[in-house]
Parts: structure tokens; sequence; C-alpha cells
């Protein structure tokens, strides 16, 4: 297994590993630390089915029951489908951390690419580390007596993948809005994150509500800064895994009409701790 850097804050492109193949013990432990450490890896050329894809994400964890939003696969319904083509504009092209608007979060996210546009339809990941550093330090203290407000809800502004109102309902139903910490604590490395983001943080529950879109109007843009972040083109095949606990992404929307296709697999996470723990 060879590790090529793609960013200064994240991003690893992994060669020489098959990951159809049962992985060894020494195997998946070289490509967890390389997780924990570039928060970001790109793995190029996997030829995967739906049972190996499983079988692989099934290694960092359990698997996230179905999307409530996204369409599944027929193999398998953990398996969520992104699909976009002329009728499905692409809707992901906002910073976000995945299903923020549950208590516990994916610790992991998972995307196989398997139809791809002739150019354009890029991923962009930040590091939330990198971002929680850059923060002034009267930031930094304030933010950590404050807890964002995360919602479901927040889909009801796309028109993402047909979705109906009663769909929308259901899942608001079962998904009231949650606080996590503006300042979590990453449970493994005990590194401090900004978690706060564009796609499901819709205000910051104990300020008002001029003061609360002022700070994250704020962040929105030092998030948006290119040093915290790595850009992925994509190829047929390559296979991608984030840590979503300490970091964001977006994906560009530059290849409409064209078709892309993704397959999508959450590995379920824990409730986010503030540093105050």
């Amino acid at each position: 297994m060879e590790t090529e850097l793609l960013a200064k804050h994240l991003g690893a492109k992994i060669h020489g590993i098959d990951l159809s193949k049962d992985l060894t013990a020494t195997e998946f432990t070289d490509i967890y630390q390389a997780f924990l450490d570039h928060l970001v890896l790109v793995f190029p050329d996997q030829e995967l089915d739906p049972e190996q894809l499983v079988n692989f994400s099934n290694r960092f964890g359990d698997l996230e029951p179905p999307h409530p939003i996204f369409p599944s696969h027929p193999e398998d319904p953990r398996i969520s489908l992104i699909l976009n083509d002329a009728d499905h504009p692409p809707e992901n092209d906002q910073w976000h951390t995945d299903v923020t608007w549950r208590q516990s979060p994916p610790l992991a996210g998972i995307l196989h690419a398997k139809k791809l546009p002739p150019s354009g339809g890029d991923t962009m990941w930040c590091s939330m580390y990198a971002v929680y550093e850059a923060l002034p330090e009267s930031d930094k203290e304030r933010f950590r007596l404050l807890n964002g407000v995360h919602t479901v809800a927040t889909f009801a502004d796309s028109d993402y993948q047909d979705v109906t109102a009663t769909d929308l309902a259901k899942a608001i139903a079962s998904n009231p809005p949650v606080h996590h910490p503006m300042i979590s604590t990453h449970p493994e490395t005990e590194k401090p994150i900004l978690f706060v983001n564009e796609g499901f943080t819709t205000h910051i529950a104990e300020l008002t509500e001029e003061d609360s879109s002022a700070t994250l109007q704020r962040l929105w843009k030092l998030i948006d800064h290119p040093e915290f972040r790595v850009r992925v083109k994509w190829e047929f095949n390559t296979l991608v895994v984030w840590d979503n606990r300490c970091t964001q992404h977006f994906a560009m929307a530059d290849y409409h009409p064209n078709s892309r296709r993704l397959h999508r697999i959450s590995i379920k996470g824990d409730i986010p701790q503030s540093t105050m723990n």
C-alpha cells in the first residue's frame, strides 16, 4: 500500500490495494490509520459489486439505515444512490457534513463512482480541524459554550430526487431538530472541530436570530477558503472514504444536464461530544 498526499490539510490517494478482496487485519489497520491521519482517502480503480462494497464498508463499523430522502440500491437499501441527470439537477453544491440532523451523525461516508459526466462533477472536502485552528481565540472560547441546531427540514428547500412532501414530512417527523456542540472533540484523535455546516445547521440555540445569522454567515465564508480543502476528480470506479466527524464536502454542480451516479454508504457514529465534557 502506497500513500500519495493530495493537499496540505487532508486527502491521500491510496495505491496498491484491491478492496474487492478480503483485507487482512494488518491491511485494514494501515487503511484506518491513514483514514485518521488524512481524513479523505481516494482509492482509484476499485471494481466492487454491491456485496463487496458493503463488506468493505462494514470494516469501519455498522452501516447506517437507509437514508430517508435518497433512493436506495435495489440489492441493498443501505446503499444510497446519488443520481443526477437532465431531469434531476445536482443538489449537493453546498458545504455540508452528512446527516448531522441525527443525534449520532455518521462516523464515515463512502462513495463509489459508477457513472460520470464527460467533464466536471468533482467533489471537494475541507478539514474542520484546520478551520477550527484558524478561528480567533475569542471565537474558540465563545463557541465552546454554544450549540448549533441541525435539521433534516432543510431538504424542503431543494428538489432532490423527486422527494415528495409526504417523504419529507415523514423524515422530519422521525428526525426532530437536534442540538450539537459548536466545538466538538474527535473521539479518537481528541482534536477539536468546528461542528456546524451550512447544509443542515439553521441557527445557534443560545443566540438571538440576528447574532446567530451573522455568526454563521461569517463561518460559512471561513469554511469556503481554498487552503482548507482538497478537490477530488472522479474517475470510473474511484472509491472515496472520508471521516464525517471532522470534514465537510461540496459536490460541484458543473455538469448538468449530463448524468452522474454514485453509490453511497454511511457508517454509524456516536453523539458529538463538547470539548467542555
